[in-house]
C-alpha cells in the first residue's frame, strides 16, 4: 500500500519505526537488497522502498523478510499494524478537512398574522365612535423582535455541538497514536491473527447458507464455489515457494478437496493428485491467485493422501506437500 508521506507535515512515525527496525535486522543478517530479492517474492526495488520508508510493506512481505533474516515477525507485524491504523486515520482526517461544510440555514421566520385577525371586535359601548386606528399598532409590532432570541439560541447550540465533536476527534486520534488503536497490543494481535491463518482453522468459513450441490464422487472435477463447497472449506495442508502460498483445501460437507495458490503472478500454477492417479491443475491467468477443480476423498483415500504442488515457471522451481512428493 503506497501512502504519501506528506500532507500534515513530517514523516509518519510508525512507518519510520518499522523501516528503521527492518534496516537494522537486514544489517544484522548481512543481507543486501539483491539477496533479499533472491530469498523472497519481492524485487530489489520493492525492498528499497520498504526499508527507506517510502512505502508500507504488505503483511506477506514482512513475514518473508522475517523468515529471510531470522528476525521476530511478531515485532514487525505489530509495528505494521500500528502504521496502517495511523495512516488510515490520517487520510480520513484529511478527507474530512477537505470536504465542504454547508452554511447553516437561518431559522424560519414565523408566519405573519393577517391584520384582520388582530383587529378588535367593536364594542357596543356609548364611548366615542372615532377611536384612532393606531391605538392597536403596538400589538402587531411587539411580535417582530421574537426572531432574534431564537437565532441567538440556535447559534449557542451549534457552538456547543462543534466543541463536542472536536473533543471526540482529538480523543480518537490520541488513542490511535499512543496505544495503536483501541485495545493497544490486542488490536495488533487480532490483525496478525487475521493475516496469518494456520492449521485447519486457517480456512474456516461461515456455515453454508444452503446445502452443497454435490458430495464425494459427484463433486469430481466440479467447481468448489459453483457447488457451494467453499463455505465450510478448511486448509488441511500449506506450503510456500518464494512467497507463493500453496494450499490444499477440504470441504467436509462435500467430501472433496481442491488446490489453491495466492500471492502469485500470471503463469504460476497449482496441481493436485490423489492416490488413484487422478489430478487437477490451474494456472493464474489474471490477478494473483487461482484454484483447481475438485477431487473426491473417502475413508480409503483421505485428504492427507492427496499431493499438492505449486510451480513458478519463470524460476523453473516447484514445491510439493508432503515434502519430497513427486511433482504430478
Amino acid at each position: 500500500m503506497v501512502v504519501d508521506k506528506g500532507g500534515d507535515g513530517g514523516s509518519p512515525p510508525f512507518r519510520d519505526q518499522l523501516a528503521e527496525a527492518m534496516r537494522g535486522m537486514k544489517e544484522e543478517a548481512r543481507l543486501s537488497y539483491g539477496k533479499l530479492a533472491e530469498k523472497t517474492h519481492y524485487s530489489r526495488s520493492s525492498w528499497e522502498r520498504f526499508l527507506n520508508g517510502k512505502q508500507l510493506p504488505t503483511t506477506v512481505a514482512v513475514e518473508e523478510f522475517a523468515a529471510a533474516t531470522g528476525a521476530d515477525a511478531d515485532v514487525l507485524l505489530a509495528l505494521l499494524a500500528k502504521a496502517t491504523a495511523y495512516e488510515e486515520l490520517r487520510a480520513a482526517r484529511q478527507q474530512q478537512a477537505a470536504a465542504p461544510h454547508p452554511a447553516p440555514e437561518p431559522a424560519a421566520a414565523p408566519a405573519s398574522t393577517p391584520t384582520s385577525a388582530q383587529a378588535p371586535v367593536p364594542a357596543t359601548t356609548t364611548g366615542p365612535a372615532n377611536v384612532p386606528a393606531t391605538a392597536h399598532a403596538p400589538q402587531a409590532s411587539a411580535a417582530a423582535p421574537a426572531r432574534r432570541p431564537r437565532l441567538r439560541e440556535w447559534k449557542g447550540h451549534a457552538r456547543t455541538a462543534a466543541l463536542v465533536v472536536a473533543g471526540a476527534l482529538v480523543g480518537s486520534i490520541a488513542t490511535v497514536v499512543i496505544g495503536g488503536g483501541p485495545g493497544g497490543g490486542a488490536a495488533a494481535d487480532s490483525s496478525r491473527a487475521g493475516a496469518q491463518p494456520s492449521g485447519s482453522a486457517a480456512g474456516a468459513q461461515a456455515s453454508s447458507p444452503r446445502p452443497p450441490a454435490c458430495s464425494a464422487d459427484t463433486c469430481l472435477r466440479r467447481e468448489p464455489q459453483a457447488m457451494d463447497c467453499h463455505w465450510d472449506g478448511t486448509t488441511v495442508r500449506e506450503t510456500w515457494l518464494r512467497g507463493l502460498k500453496i494450499q490444499l483445501r477440504y470441504s467436509a460437507a462435500c467430501r472433496a478437496v481442491w488446490g489453491r495458490i495466492e500471492n502469485g503472478t500470471v503463469g504460476d500454477s497449482v496441481t493436485i493428485k490423489d492416490k488413484g492417479g487422478r489430478e487437477e491443475s490451474a494456472t493464474i491467468r489474471v490477478d494473483n491467485d487461482t484454484y483447481t477443480r475438485m477431487l473426491a476423498v473417502s475413508a480409503d483415500a483421505p485428504p492427507d493422501s492427496v499431493i499438492i504442488c505449486g510451480q513458478i515457471p519463470r524460476y523453473q522451481e516447484s514445491e510439493c506437500s508432503p515434502l519430497g512428493a513427486v511433482l504430478p
